[in-house]
């Protein structure tokens, strides 16, 4: 179909607005441009991101505490095994029980096997000698062990015939199993260390070349706690 505009006219108007009448205004549909936000997974209410100055950073982790290792300490009490020219070495470690009456010399306690016995005795280290009292003797050794122990950690408890108070420290046996522990007793001017027998009701010491027994003595123990 065709259309003929009219002589010296603009095109009719079909599917155009129609101009508008003399002294009114127009109205132009103007295009408003809207922002468009990324696409979230808060669903239609969320509010949009915002960008500002603030710089995040990451928490820092502590450092894990350093783990403390603590390993176990040498023992308390403890018997070390040497010879009558060796023993100085333990200076400072081993017990001085005693004295020499004659010339104040140190006396340590010791240990040694003796025809099937574990028997205690003294040591002067000094004089580079170790007896035990064994059988009416004063037996001389030449291999033992010597108590090394810090004074704190022990003390010396009175008793008599035979006995022995809590925490006496029990240094050797009989041959029938019978435990031996430590004692001291005075004599002769010295202080020596010996074995307290409990079936005998005594303590021996060896001392110029005889066993003696006594009666009264003192008894070693440990401290506990």
């Amino acid at each position: 179909m065709s259309h003929n505009h009219p002589p010296g006219g603009s095109p009719p108007y079909y599917n155009y607005p129609r101009p508008p009448a003399p002294g009114a205004f127009a109205y132009v549909p103007t295009p408003i441009i809207m922002p468009v936000y990324p696409p979230t997974h808060g669903g239609p209410h969320q509010q949009p991101p915002y960008v500002t100055n603030h710089i995040y950073h990451p928490p820092v982790q502590a450092s894990p505490e350093p783990v403390v290792v603590i390993q176990d300490s040498e023992p308390v009490i403890d018997w070390v095994p040497t010879t009558p020219t060796a023993a100085s070495s333990l200076t400072g470690r081993a017990l001085v029980a005693g004295k020499e009456g004659w010339d104040s010399s140190p006396l340590w306690v010791i240990r040694a096997h003796h025809n099937g016995e574990f028997v205690p005795g003294k040591l002067a280290v000094q004089h580079r000698s170790a007896f035990i009292p064994y059988s009416g003797k004063e037996v001389p050794v030449h291999n033992f062990e010597v108590l090394c122990a810090p004074s704190h950690a022990v003390r010396w408890q009175p008793a008599s015939n035979g006995q022995v108070p809590p925490g006496a420290i029990a240094a050797g046996n009989t041959h029938n199993a019978e435990p031996l522990y430590i004692g001291r007793v005075s004599h002769m001017r010295s202080i020596t260390p010996g074995k307290i027998h409990p079936s005998h009701g005594c303590c021996y010491i060896s001392f110029g070349g005889t066993e003696v027994s006594h009666k009264q003595y003192e008894v070693l123990c440990s401290i506990v706690g």
